[in-house]
């Protein structure tokens, strides 16, 4: 593949690419011998950064950070800048597991609720018979027992680590795990697993094509979204818009 551009917001490194890029680089990095971490940032986790110091250094260090949703297209315009699409998790997904399927790649899945990985791993199957699921384990982990589900994740001979914790304690997992699971490729997905586990709908299309993805959530989640989704965005837009300034001059 040819060298990917690499973009700044929010002093954050961003992979600008399109969604089959990114599924190609993937896989790229699954072929290879280095391994990789990804996640992605829409603009919740641009708010968590600005008060977690933690979890913005470990962002500032990954090796491909990815921009998800309206927020960072925005936020990417006003700094002057062009998002070539929005590479999001969700999104991402499905032809992530058409790539591979039949690929002899392994996958762990890492996250949610007791039983939504396994439900998961049966849904995918039904459509890619031939992926290789080596394991799952829930995201509920007592701090004693990180070290034992690291080992179980290296003795699956894990390729493709797939985390959904939420954010931050996904990638701050990661930072302190990822070496010990022995994968090649780690990725924080975020609620991935409840919308392919059936567990939450996912938006209806129009929505997701015209950036609402987000208004989805709110409802479906009143109670649990509204001070992210109604307060977290206008923090975001602000701060996009006092950068963005700052950068232009």
């Amino acid at each position: 593949m040819k060298p990917m551009e690499t973009i700044t917001l929010f002093d954050i490194p961003v992979t600008n690419c399109t969604l089959q890029e990114a599924v190609r680089l993937i896989m790229d990095i699954l072929s290879g011998e280095r391994p990789a971490l990804m996640h992605f940032v829409n603009a919740h986790c641009i708010n968590v950064s600005r008060r977690d110091p933690e979890y913005r250094q470990i962002l500032q260090s990954t090796d491909y950070i990815f921009a998800d949703g309206i927020g960072m297209k925005l936020a990417a315009r006003m700094h002057g800048l062009t998002l070539l699409d929005n590479v999001n998790g969700t999104d991402l997904y499905p032809p992530l597991l058409d790539a591979l399927d039949g690929s002899g790649r392994r996958i762990f899945l890492l996250g949610g609720d007791p039983g939504v990985a396994e439900e998961m791993q049966r849904q995918a199957l039904q459509n890619h018979p031939d992926l290789i699921f080596c394991g799952a384990h829930h995201g509920f982990i007592p701090p004693e027992e990180n070290g034992a589900v690291a080992r179980q994740i290296t003795d699956a001979q894990t390729d493709l680590l797939l985390i959904a914790m939420g954010v931050p304690r996904q990638e701050k997992w990661l930072a302190r795990h990822f070496t010990q699971t022995g994968a090649t490729l780690a990725m924080g997905v975020g609620g991935l697993f409840n919308f392919y586990s059936g567990a939450i709908p996912r938006a209806p299309l129009w929505m997701r094509r015209t950036g609402l993805e987000w208004l989805h959530r709110l409802l479906m989640e009143p109670g649990r979204m509204w001070k992210r989704y109604l307060i977290g965005n206008l923090v975001f837009l602000y701060h996009a818009l006092r950068e963005g300034i700052k950068t232009r001059g």
